[in-house]
């Protein structure tokens, strides 16, 4: 038998025509073509996130609430969603699920709100997104500033439930008391006593272990802020809480005392809903008491709520401050 063979003319004058109307690569008929709608909704039955615009769910939960609402918005369409309370929330929007994002266009008035988890993606919504209030916030000399709502040596947990289920609490880790300085950074009643405030009682705390707490927050960026410091003994008078209704401006040695209602708030003098683990002690400020031979520093006592100096080498607690 004579083999067949096939000249170039013979093989496009067979295959073309077929080739026209019949030969289009497998891809280009399977939703194999990543340029087409319908590579990209063959790709939700793979369960990826995907970059295709397209309506879709967005289901999640926000907690850390307190009395006010917060306001978030999808930045892809608009679509605004306002959440009065603690709790799970869905959003319908079109837009990428890939490249969703969410704003605050409204924070609340007296915590300060973030995304914590971006959720997941199953192929039709976005779930399991996760909204927190790691801050509590607080407005002094028209500047606003962001507080740490745990002490420090503990952590915002967004789901405990000390005061009730969604507010949150501190239950990861415990306030820890530190030495505002100590023998190991130089500090010496009698020949240093502002061994830790850079040899000045005009400066303010630049070593020792209560400086290095809020050192610590801008190295591990807790709650994603790279700004941590200690807040000034003044500032804290602006979340010390005297009763449920007490409305009078805190300040000085006479605290609650000075505004005509000394009920205070069980345990300590700050709200236990914004500040869950509040100790009835003294907080650090970062500058030294100029009396009394600079051993001392001027702090708030969360007991009574109002100023007051202990020495450097006793223990006392540590909030810091991020300013917004």
């Amino acid at each position: 038998m004579r083999p067949m063979k096939f000249s170039l003319h013979s093989f496009f004058a067979i295959c073309l025509p077929f080739f026209l109307f019949q030969c289009e690569p497998d891809w280009k008929r399977n939703s194999g073509d990543p340029f087409t709608k319908e590579y990209w909704e063959n790709r939700l039955l793979e369960n990826d996130i995907v970059a295709y615009p397209r309506y879709f769910l967005v289901e999640g939960r926000v907690t850390g609430l307190y009395q006010s609402p917060l306001t978030i918005r999808s930045s892809t369409d608009g679509t605004t969603v306002t959440l009065p309370e603690n709790g799970s929330f869905s959003m319908f929007l079109y837009g990428s699920p890939k490249y969703f994002q969410i704003e605050f266009p409204g924070q609340p008035t007296e915590v300060h709100c973030q995304v914590t988890s971006r959720g997941a993606w199953d192929g039709f919504k976005i779930f399991d997104l996760q909204i927190t209030c790691p801050f509590a916030k607080t407005v002094v000399s028209s500047k606003t500033i962001l507080w740490d709502r745990c002490t420090f040596g503990s952590t915002w947990n967004p789901f405990g439930n000390k005061n009730g289920d969604g507010f949150g609490d501190c239950s990861i880790g415990a306030a820890l008391s530190l030495r505002f300085c100590s023998a190991e950074d130089g500090y010496d009643a009698s020949t240093n006593p502002n061994a830790c405030n850079t040899g000045s009682n005009a400066l303010p705390v630049a070593k020792g272990a209560v400086y290095e707490s809020c050192v610590s927050h801008n190295q591990s960026k807790v709650y994603q802020r790279e700004n941590w410091r200690i807040p000034l003994f003044n500032e804290m008078f602006s979340v010390i809480r005297c009763s449920d209704t007490n409305t009078g401006v805190i300040t000085g040695e006479d605290g609650c005392s000075a505004v005509g209602d000394a009920t205070k708030y069980p345990g300590a003098t700050a709200d236990p809903i914004l500040f869950p683990n509040a100790v009835a002690d003294h907080y650090w400020g970062p500058h030294t008491f100029p009396a009394n031979g600079d051993v001392q520093v001027t702090t708030v006592n969360f007991g009574p709520g109002n100023e007051a100096y202990i020495d450097k080498d006793i223990p006392g607690y540590v909030r810091c401050v991020s300013d917004l």
